[in-house]
């Protein structure tokens, strides 16, 4: 394989069971009933990827040069399949860094798992769901602290940041920002796997419409470099692509490189407002919060131009 054409993924998702304990209604799992992920009746489709073909598909990327993030659910909860520990194992013995989203439950049942997996886990992404005020959410947040202690933690707040997904319940109710369609798509950048093998080109693609492949049929290589995928991605970072797309046209996640400079923001509020800098929080406490006042303002616009 040509060096050149490394695969430069941001993150591998194999996800190696099909079905999750929730049902959340910003979740495209919510309204499927083509039986990928509930059937006709919405009853939850329960399978297992083959443990064979995970941890070959494991090989793979590492053979590919691959040595980032790597996680184990797609649109499920990994942490209900007992092999869980066994794929993050040996993931990392093949160099990569385990990075994975969770709801918590089954964590926040089992101590012994949290003692297990912390300084195991290069980061979990733990989403909270249930709060209803500020303060019950740093309730939440610092139990997971408590329980975390070498691990890093980060907070998935869907009730604050909704990401419109198609066949998600919120998709259909709320007022969509048209101007996203005209927008450029980079959220193409991750390899997707989903439990029967077949390869979504995005976060809107679970029911993998654009039939990329199935890495139980051909190589993650050959998918990933073959003519059809490399248009796809190619055509979809030209402003205007979407309306090209059936899926893609009615996706109004905004353009992930616009969204940085908000990202930028927040974390430099992040740092100022946890800054144990003395020169900031004596000296000069005003314009300190001044700043802060200022950068709340600038992330409050961002927010305020987003899709709602």
């Amino acid at each position: 394989m040509n060096k050149d054409k490394l695969p430069n993924w941001t993150r591998v998702s194999i996800e190696i069971f099909s079905s999750c304990n929730r049902d959340c209604y910003f979740c495209p799992r919510y309204l499927d009933r083509s039986g990928v992920r509930k059937d006709s009746k919405g009853e939850k489709k329960i399978e297992y990827m083959p443990t064979e073909k995970v941890y070959d598909l494991i090989d793979q990327v590492a053979e590919l040069g691959y040595k980032g993030n790597i996680g184990f659910h797609r649109l499920s909860e990994s942490f209900l399949d007992s092999r869980i520990f066994d794929f993050i194992s040996y993931a990392k013995k093949k160099g990569m860094k385990y990075l994975d989203s969770t709801n918590g439950d089954v964590l926040k049942s089992n101590l012994n798992l949290c003692n297990m997996l912390d300084g195991v886990a290069d980061c979990l992404i733990i989403g909270l769901y249930d709060y209803k005020n500020n303060l019950e959410k740093q309730k939440e947040i610092d139990f997971w602290k408590k329980r975390f202690k070498k691990s890093e933690i980060r907070f998935s707040l869907p009730l604050e940041n909704m990401r419109i997904r198609q066949n998600s319940k919120v998709y259909n109710e709320v007022n969509k920002n048209m101007a996203s369609l005209d927008q450029p798509c980079f959220r193409t950048k991750d390899l997707k796997i989903r439990y029967d093998g077949n390869v979504s080109l995005c976060c809107q693609d679970d029911l993998c419409n654009f039939n990329l492949g199935n890495v139980f049929l051909s190589s993650i290589e050959e998918i990933w470099l073959s003519d059809k995928h490399i248009k796809l991605v190619n055509d979809l970072k030209k402003p205007g692509s979407r309306h090209k797309y059936d899926l893609c046209k009615r996706c109004y996640i905004p353009d992930i490189k616009k969204n940085k400079s908000k990202e930028t923001i927040k974390k430099l509020h992040q740092k100022i407002t946890r800054s144990g800098l003395t020169f900031i929080l004596f000296q000069y406490g005003e314009l300190r919060k001044i700043l802060l006042r200022i950068l709340e303002m600038v992330i409050k616009i961002f927010d305020n131009t987003k899709c709602k």
